[in-house]
């Protein structure tokens, strides 16, 4: 009886479960003729055979319109396969049915940044952040914000992207450029020294390097002396920028490092920027900062004929400092009158201040006329300034003009009755002179 029982087990398992047990596949666990071809359609796309991918994969969403995975598949087919409005239109299909289908939008946002349509890329991807948040999301927004000028919003999505990938040079140098853009050197200096860190080093990067530095008045930094066998000045040396020989001192040179605006400009230059008018208007620039004014101004000389019309005031205008700190006091006042003559609204109110650093150099000089005629220059550009006129009178009085000195000392009183000194003024006027005139005292 029991020998029966078994055998009746066995025969009813055998019949219930017997497919299984052989290895065959049971009807409801074989894959629908949709999967195969999904599968066959993957299978081809990453073989290279796109058209064959797409046929295969068309015929699998026609086959179960219902499954998302198979559009999404599709739509990858037609990208690769060179049929992009095709791709398009079916991930718009797919984010209109599910607006949450992150993959579909940023499939759809590379599809739109490979033809720079930068505005459709944040349409598609901002409504989709509330999903999710990782690197690509942020990085083709800023991307894409970047080049629709909106430079608060992109700085905000590469500072997102920066913090979920800290190693992507490429976000880090155009985060620089937003930064420098908005006179945020410091932080531009410091995104391109990790770009550049990263493997980002062209010679447009260590130019706009130069200019972050320029602009945080770091020219020379700290100049040490480098000992460089067959060194020259005005050359890149490992990292370190050779500024001059060290005079009696065979292979010795003053030199400035890395980490500075001359080095970072000769760097651009060494490495094929070309030497452009404005490159060169930025080294001289360097150099008249940092005090160098003999080098500087002849790179400025140099430069003259070759400045483009539209940046010739500015030009004139830092010439002019050249001018002034060789002691060049006449041609100083000259070249800023051309900057004035061009740009008048920018450049007209430095004058005075230019008469008055002329006189200042000539009566530390002892040249007492001198002093007086650009003081005088300085009042005649500016009549009302009680202080000028102050200046002049005293300028006078030292001169022995005490009948000039008081008319000025008047007319300070006129222009400011209740001047600091008026008093002492007053005083001053009422008081005669106590001694004459000497036969040296210049002429009026």
């Amino acid at each position: 009886m029991k020998i029966t029982r078994f055998f009746l087990l066995t025969l009813v398992f055998s019949v219930l479960f017997g497919g299984v047990a052989a290895g065959q596949t049971s009807p409801s666990t074989r894959p629908s003729p949709g999967e195969r071809l999904f599968t066959q359609g993957g299978d081809a796309m990453y073989k290279g055979d796109f058209a064959g991918a797409v046929r295969l994969l068309e015929q699998a969403v026609a086959a179960d319109e219902s499954k998302t995975s198979y559009k999404l598949a599709l739509a990858r087919a037609y990208q690769y396969g060179n049929q992009p409005e095709k791709a398009r239109a079916l991930l718009k299909n797919i984010l209109k049915a599910n607006p949450d289908h992150v993959e579909a939008g940023q499939l759809l946002a590379d599809a739109y940044t490979a033809d720079e349509q930068w505005k459709s890329v944040v349409e598609v991807l901002q409504p989709l952040l509330k999903f999710r948040h990782d690197y690509p999301m942020y990085h083709r927004l800023a991307q894409a914000s970047y080049a629709l000028g909106s430079i608060d919003a992109a700085r905000e999505y590469y500072e997102q992207a920066i913090k979920l990938n800290p190693r992507s040079a490429i976000d880090h140098y155009h985060l620089g450029n937003i930064q420098l853009s908005g006179n945020l050197f410091a932080l531009a200096a410091e995104s391109y020294r990790t770009a550049l860190a990263l493997g980002i080093d062209t010679p447009v990067l260590h130019y706009k390097m130069a200019t972050a530095y320029f602009n945080l008045r770091n020219y020379f930094g700290d100049v040490t002396v480098a000992a460089v066998k067959g060194g020259r000045p005005d050359s890149i040396a490992g990292d370190m920028y050779l500024i001059e020989p060290v005079p009696g001192s065979k292979d010795q040179f003053h030199a400035a490092a890395a980490q500075t605006a001359i080095y970072q400009l000769a760097r651009a230059v060494a490495d094929g920027l070309e030497p452009r008018a404005d490159i060169r208007f930025l080294k001289a620039n360097i150099y008249l900062n940092a005090g160098r004014y003999e080098p500087a101004f002849a790179m400025f000389k140099q430069l003259e004929p070759e400045m483009p019309e539209a940046d010739k005031p500015l030009f004139y205008y830092y010439y002019a400092q050249a001018a002034f700190g060789v002691g060049r006091f006449e041609e100083y006042l000259a070249l800023l009158d051309r900057a004035i003559e061009l740009n008048p609204q920018a450049y007209q109110a430095s004058r005075v201040e230019a008469y008055l650093k002329v006189a200042d150099q000539y009566n530390q000089a002892g040249d007492l006329a001198k002093y007086i005629h650009y003081l005088r220059a300085a009042v005649a550009e500016s009549p009302r300034n009680a202080s000028l006129h102050l200046q002049l009178g005293d300028a006078f009085e030292q001169a022995a003009r005490h009948g000039d000195a008081v008319i000025q000392w008047r007319m300070t009183l006129d222009l400011e009755p209740d001047h600091p000194r008026r008093l002492e003024l007053l005083n001053r006027i009422a008081t005669p002179p106590t001694t004459a005139p000497s036969s040296s005292a210049p002429a009026r």
